[in-house]
């Protein structure tokens, strides 16, 4: 799978690989998993370090499309997307251009894109108090 993601830390951080060529169906499926699993909300720092977008102009657009839909009506965490080599930060550019107003940036430093993150969100608690 050209996507993993794991709940990494006590600010429950989705740290999100890519490896190889990461392609539409790839992200869409990501995004779906994340509603299903109730993270959607979640903070992620998105790692292509060792990924390449291996999108088309036809499939920028269609991921853009599903982004922007994704945020609709707020619930969806900030993105910290972390990327080499001047074809996956266009095309990571692109993408931050279209998702709408929610907190999402690019950058080529992972500790940086953590950094960001975390100052974006809080811990979650050890012993949440019951309701």
């Amino acid at each position: 799978m050209p996507l993993g993601w794991t709940r990494s830390d006590e600010f429950g951080i989705l740290t999100v690989v890519g490896q190889g060529d990461v392609g539409r169906r790839d992200i869409e499926d990501y995004l779906n998993a994340t509603v299903r699993e109730g993270t959607k909300s979640h903070a992620k720092l998105v790692d292509m370090t060792v990924g390449n977008l291996d999108l088309d102009r036809d499939d920028l657009e269609s991921v853009a499309r599903t982004l922007l839909e994704y945020g609709v009506g707020g619930g969806a965490g900030p993105v910290a997307m972390v990327v080499h080599g001047a074809l996956n930060i266009d095309m990571a550019v692109l993408l931050k251009q279209r998702v709408g107003p929610r907190p999402f940036r690019v950058f080529t430093d992972p500790l940086e894109a953590r950094g960001w993150l975390m100052s974006l969100v809080r811990p979650l608690s050890a012993n949440p108090m019951p309701r």
